[in-house]
Order: C-alpha cells, then sequence, then structure tokens
C-alpha cells in the first residue's frame, strides 16, 4: 500500500509540475487519468486532497513569493480535473440506484416481497406470513387489521402515506410510496409499497392489493452517497478557501513588507546618489540606513519563508520543532502546555514531517481560537503499531456533533493530513468537558526506511 501511494504521488507531482510548466492538454489529461485510476484503487477524496496538497508544497514552497500566486492558480485547474472522475462515479452510483429500482419494480416476485390484500369498503385486509416477517413478526403474532400496519407507521410519514392512497383511490394516480415503519424490535425500518386497486362501475374501489418491500440499506446507502456529496462540497469549499487565504496572505505580506521597504531602499538610494540638495547627508550616514532597511528587508523575507515551511524541521527535526513550537504557543497565548513526548525511538521519515508539524500547529491554533482553555497536554508517543499524537485542552468542549467536533477548515486539514499519512483523526468531547483530538498514525508511514 505504502509503495503504491508514494508511486502515485512521485506521478501526480510529475504531471502537475509538467503541466505548470507547459501548461499543455496533454499534461492536463493525466490528471484525469491518475483520479480515475486513484479511483478504481479506493484511494478517497480526503486522500487525493492531501496529496495534492503535499504536491503543492513541493513544488510552491522552493518558487519566488511573486510566482506563487501563478502556480497555485494553474494547480488549481490540474486538481479540479482530477476530481472529475471522482463526480462522474457519484452520478453513475445514483444512476445505478435508479436502475437497480426500476429492474426491481419489473422483475419482483411475491416471495421476496411482503403481499397485502385490503377491502376499502369493509376493511378487511390480509398480510401475507413474509409482509409480517419484515415487520419483525411471526405470522401468527400479527393480526390481520388495517391498524396493525398503519399504526405503525412512522409520524412524520403517515400523513404522506393517507395522501398518495387517497389520490390513488379518487384520482386513480399511482400509489408508490416509500415510509418508514415501527417493527417489533421498536425500530423503524424503511419500507417500498406500490398497490392496485379495482373499481366497479360506480368508480368505488372494492378490492387493493400491493406489496412492501424493506428498503433501508438503500436508504442507508442513499444517505450515505448524499454525505459523501456533502463531504465533497465542504471539501472543495475548504480547498478553495485555503487557496485563497494563502493567496492574500502572501499577497498582503509582499505588499504591505516588503513593498513598502523596498520604496524606502529606493528613495534612501536615491538621496544618496543626488546628495539631497543644499544639505547632502554623509554618505557614511545614507549607507547606514540603507544597510538597516536591507536588514528589515532580510528579516521579512526570512518571516514569509519560515511561515511557507518551517525552517527548524530541517535544522532541528521534528520534535525539537515542535518543542519550540508549544513555548511560542504558550508565550503568545498565555495557556500552559504539558508535554508527554517520548519520540526518540522513532525515525521520522522528511516526508511526514511537514504534516505532523502543521497538524500540532493547527490543533494549538483550535485551542487558541475556540476553548478558552487554561492548559494544554500534549502527547507524542509510540504505541505499536502506531505513532499517537494527542492535543487535550481543560476548555469548555463542544458537542460531539457540533461544528468544531467534525467539519471546521481546520479539522477538515488535519483529517487530509492524517488521511495521507494512513492514519485517522478521532474526537473525543463534550461541553465543559474540553476537546482530545488524537491522530493515530501507522509507524509504517511515518518512520523512515532503514
Amino acid at each position: 500500500m505504502t509503495a503504491r501511494r508514494e508511486a502515485l504521488r512521485a506521478e501526480y507531482l510529475a504531471a502537475l509540475r509538467g503541466y505548470v510548466e507547459a501548461g499543455s492538454e496533454t499534461e492536463l489529461s493525466r490528471a484525469y487519468e491518475i483520479g480515475r485510476r486513484a479511483m478504481a484503487e479506493g484511494i478517497g477524496l480526503l486522500e487525493m486532497a492531501a496529496l495534492h496538497r503535499m504536491a503543492l508544497d513541493a513544488l510552491v514552497l522552493p518558487a519566488a513569493p511573486a510566482d506563487q500566486l501563478e502556480l497555485v492558480d494553474a494547480a488549481d485547474a490540474f486538481f479540479n480535473e482530477l476530481l472529475a472522475p471522482f463526480e462522474l462515479s457519484i452520478e453513475g452510483y445514483r444512476a445505478a440506484l435508479t436502475a437497480s429500482e426500476e429492474r426491481f419494480q419489473l422483475a419482483v416476485s411475491w416471495a421476496a416481497a411482503g403481499v397485502w390484500d385490503w377491502n376499502p369498503r369493509t376493511g378487511e385486509v390480509y398480510f401475507s406470513p413474509h409482509f409480517k416477517r419484515i415487520m419483525g413478526y411471526e405470522d401468527d403474532e400479527l393480526p390481520n387489521e388495517r391498524q396493525a400496519h398503519w399504526g405503525a407507521i412512522h409520524p412524520d410519514d403517515l400523513g404522506r402515506v393517507e395522501q398518495a392512497l387517497s389520490a390513488h383511490l379518487d384520482e386513480r394516480r399511482s400509489y408508490n410510496v416509500e415510509y418508514r415503519v415501527r417493527t417489533k424490535s421498536g425500530e423503524f425500518r424503511w419500507v417500498h409499497s406500490r398497490g392496485q386497486a379495482l373499481w366497479n362501475e360506480a368508480g368505488l374501489a372494492y378490492r387493493m392489493v400491493g406489496w412492501i418491500m424493506d428498503i433501508t440499506e438503500r436508504k442507508r446507502d442513499e444517505e450515505a452517497l448524499r454525505a459523501s456529496r456533502e463531504e465533497l462540497r465542504r471539501l472543495s469549499a475548504h480547498i478553495q478557501h485555503v487557496r485563497e487565504e494563502e493567496k492574500a496572505r502572501i499577497a498582503r505580506e509582499l505588499h504591505d513588507d516588503l513593498g513598502q521597504q523596498l520604496t524606502a531602499l529606493k528613495m534612501a538610494t536615491s538621496l544618496l546618489e543626488y546628495g539631497g540638495g543644499r544639505q547632502p547627508s554623509p554618505p557614511e550616514s545614507a549607507l547606514k540606513g540603507i544597510y538597516g532597511m536591507i536588514d528589515e528587508l532580510i528579516h521579512s523575507v526570512r518571516h514569509i519563508a519560515a511561515d511557507l515551511h518551517p525552517p527548524m524541521l530541517q535544522d532541528l527535526g521534528l520534535i525539537p520543532a515542535i518543542e519550540v513550537l508549544a513555548d511560542e504557543f504558550a508565550a503568545r497565548y498565555r495557556i500552559r502546555v504539558v508535554r508527554h513526548i517520548d519520540a526518540d525511538a522513532i525515525a521520522f521519515n522528511r516526508e511526514c514531517r511537514i504534516d505532523m508539524y502543521r497538524m500540532v500547529q493547527e490543533a494549538l491554533t483550535n485551542v487558541a481560537r475556540h476553548s478558552r482553555a487554561t492548559e494544554v497536554v500534549l502527547d507524542i508517543v509510540r504505541e505499536d503499531p502506531n505513532c499517537i499524537v494527542r492535543i487535550a485542552d481543560n476548555g469548555r468542549g463542544a458537542t460531539s456533533g457540533g461544528p468544531r467536533a467534525r467539519h471546521s477548515f481546520g479539522l477538515l486539514g488535519m483529517r487530509e493530513r492524517a488521511a495521507l499519512l494512513g492514519g485517522e483523526i478521532r474526537i473525543r468531547t463534550a461541553p465543559g468537558a474540553g476537546f482530545v483530538l488524537t491522530a493515530v498514525l501507522p509507524l509504517a508511514f511515518v518512520e523512515a526506511k532503514v
């Protein structure tokens, strides 16, 4: 699995680099092919988004700041082409669901469906043994009475079912309805019911026969599909948000910081060249001012570069870089950071360092923004076969289904990075009980190969 992902990552980076440099349709078509193959091999959207981010880091970080915005735009077009097979697959899945249902409606057998036979005039009804089994009953446990089934229909669905039945009996519209029914165990299950009435010469229905089929699994599949589409929508929005935020930040720093300093440097150089009028400044004094401006420029460039890729990762390694990050966080936000780091036995590979660093950085940022905590516990330990990274705060917590616990931009980014490393993010929280984020990362992905 590791070798396959590494090969895909290398191919994706090469194709992305080729497209950015050449801008040809041939290179763009490779993105579609890579997306199609990734989908066929079971590699999901989150993992591909994480792969794209790693490739983008490798491509953009070495570039000059002035070129980075153009590179991000070109890479975005390439990634959109890669997403096309996933979008087509979702639409194909929906079409397959529809076709499957149509085939069932044409080929349904009475043995598989639960049959009902109802006399609207007398109220007499018959439920087949399989009809009763769908509701969780044996044949002798459920009486052949209309209310035995009608009274078990979910209250939120009952009005819709009654409306469909009335429209069929009075206006001869098709009776084809899906609803939830309470079973013997108390669980609600989805059923699909179809029926056909017979009318006498006076236009009154005297018999109606139909069937029900348990479609709970199909409904779950549809819900999973809906959730997948929603995840894709949120992921796309997140990627767009991160890209625009990064572009705006780089542009702002280039304009506000470097731009002003370069303007001042140009003015100082002009004064040195022309002597400043009648009372020129001594050349030594002017040069000192220019040297000071150059020092500020160097500091600004280093600051921007450090934001894009922390040099401590290369100079000190992952754990010392995280230690420095924790110290800076504690000093800036006045939140105590208790560290339990026992990772000396882990030889982190170069590829995982930036992702693990960013996960810790984003988790601490979330604590500062949302938790109102006074203390954070940071654990990085080896628990074979995984490396565990845990950030726990003593803040106000959140509901387990709330936005902070599920779909914030920061958590989406961390889930992407964890997926790239073959791992997952786990959340444990409750109102007033703090927030615990745990990254479970397989050592097979984060350790350097010997």
